[in-house]
């Protein structure tokens, strides 16, 4: 009992305090899922700095999908199947209840969370899982079981265990420009390259333990690959003109860019292995900002081969080239949706630029955002969430939107001016 009343006064404690906002929600989901993370019980000596509920309730609600029950309207913190009342939980409106334990492991610097997903309605557990790691990667424990959480209840991957790289402009702070790696939420912002000259253009390998991404360091625009475990970094073959836009394969033994060493800026594939260039398309046109769809063998770029910027797609075997877009006279940065089945890219319309979709059996494009000036868009790898470069004012800035157009949000803890957003895979 006494643990229990103490446990009441710890949750109505934190509770009060003013956690560091990060994302900033816009609009949600009309019916959102409501689940209950009872705090988990804390079997340490050590005090905490972090409350895993407040992690993970947090990762939930970013994208306007779930509504967490908060702690103080609890009716009770079970933190075992035995203490578990489902009526009390109906009674408070709850469709999922999470609860666990977090103990000291075998080793003395690291902690087992172990944690149960229950099914309110149906009575039942639907998962049980445990996640061990250091004390200090608490955040990066939370973001695992929300990963798993979000995955059971909504039949996708999560996502909150992902990274963004970004392009973070001179300031009046810092006059150099930075390439930055963060955690989905804005947290662990790490500058894993400086520089006085422009940085652009950055890409994930398919294992996230690299990074392609142009400098012009040397003058000239280059493409660099950065190793992110050891910071080694290696300048891929320069070619004269322009070495731009970097995009890697799926299966990562390529790179597709853009070369203008034959006159016009055109397609290229850059082999890892071989060292060596191969042109893929050859017009007097721009090609631009290609990207690989997911079985590898197309390649979508942007061209003004028609008049205007427009969305086309290569095949990359036969190098056989077909327009997307035929709605509006400015269609640019298009990027695949992880199933393949669509395209995410910037729709002028109006005179203003926006993130739209569209469906390529059908064709059809819906306009996403309704912002001034989007640019840069990058799908989340559960083809879930749309995070891409805007304007707050004067300043640049990133912000999202789900693909259901449902929840908006702005990444209001990136510091500094955010460009060119770039979401890393999924790693198991």
């Amino acid at each position: 009992m006494l643990k229990k009343i103490l446990l009441i006064y710890l949750v109505l404690f934190i509770s009060n305090i003013q956690s560091q906002l990060r994302i900033e929600i816009k609009g949600g989901a009309e019916d959102p899922i409501s689940i209950a993370i009872v705090p988990l019980e804390w079997n340490l000596d050590s005090p905490q700095d972090e409350y895993l509920h407040q992690i993970i309730k947090s990762d939930l609600e970013s994208f306007g999908e779930f509504k967490v029950l908060p702690p103080e309207n609890m009716l009770s913190f079970p933190s075992s199947k035995e203490e578990v009342f489902f009526k009390d939980w109906r009674m408070l409106g709850v469709d999922y209840l999470v609860i666990g334990r977090i103990n000291v492991s075998d080793f003395s610097e690291e902690i087992i969370t172990k944690y149960t997903i229950f099914d309110v309605a149906r009575e039942k557990s639907i998962h049980r899982g445990s996640v061990i790691g250091p004390v200090k990667t608490l955040r990066k424990i939370g973001h695992k079981v929300s990963d798993k959480i979000y995955s059971r209840i909504q039949g996708i991957p999560g996502i909150f265990s992902t990274k963004i790289a970004y392009i973070d402009k001179p300031s009046t702070d810092d006059p150099n420009f930075n390439l930055r790696i963060s955690d989905i939420d804005g947290y662990d912002s790490l500058s894993i390259f400086s520089s006085p000259q422009p940085l652009m253009s950055p890409s994930w390998s398919p294992d996230r333990q690299n990074i392609a991404y142009v400098s012009f360091e040397e003058g000239t625009s280059r493409i660099f690959l950065q190793k992110l475990n050891s910071a080694e970094r290696k300048g891929v073959k320069l070619e004269e003109g322009i070495n731009s836009s970097p995009n890697w394969s799926p299966n990562g033994d390529k790179i597709s860019a853009v070369l203008s060493k034959s006159g016009n800026p055109d397609i290229f594939i850059y082999d890892l292995s071989k060292d060596t260039w191969k042109q893929i398309t050859k017009h007097f046109g721009i090609d631009t900002e290609p990207d690989w769809s997911p079985n590898s063998k197309k390649i979508l770029f942007t061209s003004n081969r028609s008049g205007s910027p427009q969305i086309y797609e290569v095949n990359v075997r036969s190098n056989r080239v077909k327009r997307l877009t035929f709605e509006g006279t400015y269609n640019a940065r298009g990027r695949y949706l992880p199933d393949g089945k669509g395209i995410v890219f910037v729709h002028r319309k109006n005179g203003v630029f926006h993130i739209a979709t569209q469906n390529l059996r059908t064709g059809k494009i819906r306009i996403l955002t309704d912002t001034f000036l989007d640019e840069s868009p990058t799908v989340s790898p559960n083809g879930n969430v749309v995070i891409y470069a805007t304007k707050d004012g004067d300043r640049d800035t990133l912000a999202g939107i789900t693909l259901d157009g449902k929840t908006k949000f702005v990444m209001s803890s990136i510091k500094g001016e955010a460009r060119e957003p770039a979401w890393s895979p999924l790693i198991d």
